[in-house]
């Protein structure tokens, strides 16, 4: 390395860095769409958790099952609750613990945002066929199964939980 050049990245390294830019560019462009409704990525994200399955659950899980520390995730409730998108109450099993429930307006913001989100897949995906997209969905399954198995033997799995959840 003479010139003081960075010798060209490999293909899995390529494959990696423009994975990661791919996904955090979708959720910003998503983002940007949901931000006329007052919901930022972090918010939305909740809300998409909590009507994939988080519904009704104490929110030190749903902290867990979003991927947010608790802190964060109180803040995140404040506002949803104050736009009246969720409710806390107090769980019947653990009077100390809040369950964390989408309100009807909650729901109805969740049907706009699938709405918008399938807006956006039409438009990003647009000439794109199906059995290639599903060679997609296959090959990123491939790779969380072999990072869940390989990189973590002893983990359980966490790639079927991410797909009954995702957006």
């Amino acid at each position: 390395m003479t010139n003081g050049r960075q010798p060209p990245l490999s293909v899995p390294e390529q494959f990696g860095f423009e994975l990661g830019r791919l996904s955090r560019w979708w959720r910003s462009k998503l983002d940007e769409r949901m931000k006329p409704m007052g919901l930022t990525q972090a918010r939305w994200i909740v809300l998409v958790h909590l009507s994939r399955g988080a519904d009704g659950l104490l929110q030190k899980e749903v902290a867990r099952f979003v991927g947010v520390e608790g802190p964060t995730l109180v803040r995140i409730l404040d506002w949803l609750e104050r736009n009246e998108l969720i409710d806390r109450r107090t769980s019947p099993t653990d009077r100390r613990g809040k369950t964390v429930h989408l309100t009807d307006k909650g729901k109805a913001a969740m049907s706009e945002f699938d709405r918008v989100a399938a807006e956006l897949r039409e438009d990003l995906l647009q000439g794109i066929d199906p059995e290639t997209l599903q060679t997609c969905i296959s090959l990123f399954r491939t790779i969380r199964h072999n990072g869940d198995h390989v990189a973590h033997p002893t983990a359980n799995s966490s790639a079927e939980e991410m797909d009954r959840h995702a957006p």
